[in-house]
């Protein structure tokens, strides 16, 4: 359906010395991305654009924009020029100098472009492209972007928790350019140098480089290539991008099956079809057996994730989310845990099930009778090999 709207489509050209809009780079540059000249862009065109490389700067982070919140799962009608120019009009200017980008429409139609295509510039305008800027990795200094894939980030976080230099070795920048990335049990992956738009969609590593990103598309590569029937997707990290388990990941990365910990189970509730979670033993009982498998896991420096059911929890903690387990305080009887969010939270109040934890940079204390409360399971490295596992489908990887 064509959109018009008084005001909207009559737009004054850009001011030469100004920064680019978000709907300015789509003006200049809709019809070339419209690859079959339908007057539409389709996910697969925007795939394609994603990962071309001449595609750089202002230009990347339009395609950035729209890619993401493809992947965050906006109702959107088809994307027509006259689509762009309704849901994201050029910035108003007021006598006074004041701006206004009439909220009104933006909110009506559900993404807000022009904040969206910001968060691409910086990611892209970041100096600190290199794959590592520092010589030790730090699990403070990255965190997961708009991929679903908390499952993956999280055990990258254990692992650089257990190891702060084994990611390095894991990535190899070639002579050519290219990347190979050195997977469990010597899985390969070679890949492309990341395209604009790719970093602009991929998880952040703030000042520390590109790695994360890198690995995002080596697994998303290595997934398109082990089972190719389910994962079609023109942009690898979409192989990854909308959920997947801690258990696939934790063999990716070392080579080991994993074992799951259940520390609550599900109960219908009759009539609605939701699940309610209770605890499998008592709390006194599951809060002992807990510990103990977790001290003993730590202490064997397994990697150890711990996941979140649909249910209400405290502030700052997100639901079906995966973390990272990087620690046990005896003192205090605490577990350390790490959001691959990487999110800082101040609670409002005491500090417990009502009000939250203080969190920094994702990484957050919470004592063991709380910890049983509020996640549901765990994930835990064991020593057996993934390959003897019978789950491997001829990859350590296994499972989709």
């Amino acid at each position: 359906m064509t959109i018009l709207l008084c005001g909207i489509l009559m737009l004054a050209a850009p001011d030469a010395n100004a920064s680019p809009e978000f709907i300015d780079v789509v003006q200049a540059n809709f019809t070339r991305w419209d690859l079959n000249h339908n007057g539409s862009l389709a996910p697969e065109e925007i795939d394609r654009l994603v990962v071309e490389p001449s595609i750089k700067g202002d230009e990347a982070a339009a395609i950035g924009a729209i890619k993401t919140m493809q992947r965050l799962g906006y109702r959107m009608p088809a994307l027509t020029l006259e689509y762009f120019q309704a849901a994201a009009p050029k910035t108003q200017k007021a006598k006074d100098g004041s701006v206004s980008q009439r909220p009104e429409i933006r909110s009506f139609y559900g993404p807000d472009w022009n904040k969206g295509f910001s968060v691409a510039q910086t990611r892209i305008s970041n100096p600190n492209r290199a794959l590592f800027n520092y010589p030790t990795v730090d699990i403070k200094q990255f965190k997961q972007g708009m991929l679903g894939d908390c499952y993956f980030v999280s055990m990258i976080g254990a692992l650089v928790n257990k190891q702060h230099d084994l990611v390095k070795r894991m990535i190899a920048l070639q002579r050519n350019g290219t990347l190979k990335v050195s997977f469990a049990d010597n899985e390969t992956i070679v890949i492309p140098p990341l395209t604009d738009a790719e970093i602009a969609t991929s998880s952040t590593t703030g000042e520390e480089g590109t790695w994360v990103a890198v690995f995002e598309k080596a697994f998303g590569t290595l997934r398109q290539a082990q089972f190719p029937q389910d994962h079609k997707e023109g942009v690898a990290s979409d192989a990854i991008a909308f959920g997947g388990s801690m258990l696939t990941t934790i063999r990716v990365l070392t080579g080991h099956d994993s074992e799951q910990y259940l520390i609550k189970s599900s109960v219908q509730i009759s009539g609605n079809g939701e699940a309610k979670f209770q605890l499998r033993a008592q709390p006194q009982e599951i809060t002992r057996m807990t510990r103990e498998k977790l001290k003993n896991a730590l202490s064997r420096k397994k990697l150890v994730g711990a996941g979140t059911y649909p249910e209400d929890l405290p502030p700052g903690i997100p639901e079906r989310h995966a973390y990272a387990i990087i620690g046990y305080e005896p003192q205090g009887d605490q577990v350390v845990i790490w959001n691959p969010h990487g999110n800082n939270f101040a609670p409002k109040g005491a500090p417990g099930l009502e009000n939250g934890y203080p969190t920094t940079s994702g990484v957050f204390k919470v004592p063991m009778k709380d910890f049983v409360q509020i996640f549901g399971a765990l994930e835990i490295e064991l020593d057996i090999s993934a390959t003897t596992t019978g789950a491997r489908s001829g990859k350590t990887s296994g499972g989709r």
